[in-house]
């Protein structure tokens, strides 16, 4: 059996990995470091994370547990949807997901690091460090973001 390989799209800031099932996996562990930028008091994704069978349905979503929480705000693991068409050999796939999100303190500026595993239904595990550059709110940009789609 070969081992499994995350399908992963990057996008600006953010990282979503969709684990694709079919394949048995070694525990084995991966690491990624990068950096973020975030406006204070306002969420930010720093990635989405979930689990497709071969039969394009959502498999059991993996687990997600924080390392290193952040000293200048908050780190939430909230469940969504991918949108459909994100992964490509299932286009009408609306996948469940979770997706990470940082949110720095409404009065903070400044750098702050966060860290947190994510661990596959296979046992793969991988750990995530992000250095968050938080910038002040722009006066005009108060409204808070609630995505539940990712």
């Amino acid at each position: 059996m070969g081992s499994m390989k995350p399908s992963a799209t990057m996008i600006p800031s953010l990282a979503c990995v969709v684990f694709l099932a079919g394949t048995a996996a070694l525990a084995q562990t991966n690491s990624a470091h990068r950096s973020a930028e975030a406006v204070a008091g306002k969420s930010l994704r720093l990635g989405t994370y979930g689990n497709v069978q071969k039969d394009c349905t959502s498999g059991r979503l993996p687990t997600v547990r924080v390392l290193t929480p952040p000293k200048h705000g908050e780190l939430n693991v909230r469940s969504g949807n991918l949108k459909a068409g994100r992964i490509t050999r299932c286009p009408n796939l609306r996948a469940t997901a979770q997706g990470i999100f940082y949110q720095a303190s409404p009065k903070y500026s400044g750098t702050d690091e966060i860290s947190y595993e994510v661990k596959s239904a296979s046992g793969k595990v991988e750990t995530h460090t992000v250095r968050i550059t938080v910038k002040d709110v722009p006066a005009s940009d108060t409204k808070p973001e609630q995505d539940t789609e990712f």
